[in-house]
């Protein structure tokens, strides 16, 4: 009996060694593995169009005029992941708002109009690919970004464009009228656009900055869709530049 007692002892004491062993060598494998640093995220910004140097003659809505835009974001990290480069290919949808002033001469003029507009809006899509190198300033433990900041510039090829309109008839009913198909007209918008962004962020979310370098109509307005009956009529430049928010899930 007292041989069966020890012979049970040694064997608890055995399996007790073993599994302290396991146990340790789980734990610092643990302690020294990581997670690799994210390669892959979808894009989402939110701009707002800075509409403070349009003459009275273009007056836009900030808050309904800018870009939204979803993209595929690939990093290529460089120099252990504390810089890289990310090419985020995807769309965007740009709106251009119009308020109805007295001053107003385009894309229409308020005293040729039968009804005074309750919205006037330009839109456009547009298959976009930004590139841009980023830096990393801080890192958490599977060395993807905390703190960070990313330089770089964009171009895009407009695939739709559309003009659309809302007013109030004679009996006070609301009427949309929508245009579509823009890009297809000659002389009327650029179709290739370009131009620059920086933003800065933490974690997931990032404060941008974007600065369109092309135009986004052409020189001449089309003769069809001149605001006035005025031979050579020039489109206006629009506000250049943008502000917003990029959110990477």
């Amino acid at each position: 009996m007292k041989a069966i007692l020890l012979t049970l002892l040694a064997g608890i004491l055995c399996s007790g060694s073993l599994l302290h062993a396991q146990d340790s060598t789980a734990t610092e494998g643990s302690s020294l593995s990581t997670d690799p640093p994210q390669t892959f995220s979808l894009v989402f910004n939110r701009g707002f169009m800075l509409t403070g140097g349009q003459p009275d003659s273009v007056p836009l809505n900030g808050t309904g005029s800018g870009t939204y835009f979803v993209g595929a974001g690939l990093k290529f990290p460089l120099a252990q992941n504390k810089l890289g480069l990310r090419v985020a290919p995807g769309v965007s949808f740009s709106h251009i708002t119009y308020e109805q002033t007295n001053l107003k001469a385009f894309p229409s003029v308020p005293d040729s109009l039968a009804f005074p507009l309750t919205m006037e809006r330009h839109s456009s899509t547009w298959a976009e690919l930004p590139v841009g190198f980023y830096m990393n300033f801080t890192r958490d433990e599977d060395d993807d970004p905390l703190f960070f900041a990313e330089l770089g510039g964009y171009v895009g090829y407009m695939l739709a464009g559309n003009y659309k309109i809302r007013y109030n008839n004679a009996e006070n009913l609301r009427v949309r009228e929508k245009l579509q198909d823009l890009h297809k007209i000659e002389s009327e918008w650029v179709r290739l656009r370009y131009g620059l962004y920086a933003r800065v962020g933490y974690k997931w979310a990032a404060l941008f900055i974007s600065y369109r370098l092309s135009e986004v109509f052409d020189e001449f307005t089309n003769p069809t869709y001149r605001p006035k009956a005025v031979e050579g009529f020039r489109n206006p430049p629009i506000a250049p530049m943008e502000i917003g928010i990029s959110v990477f899930l």
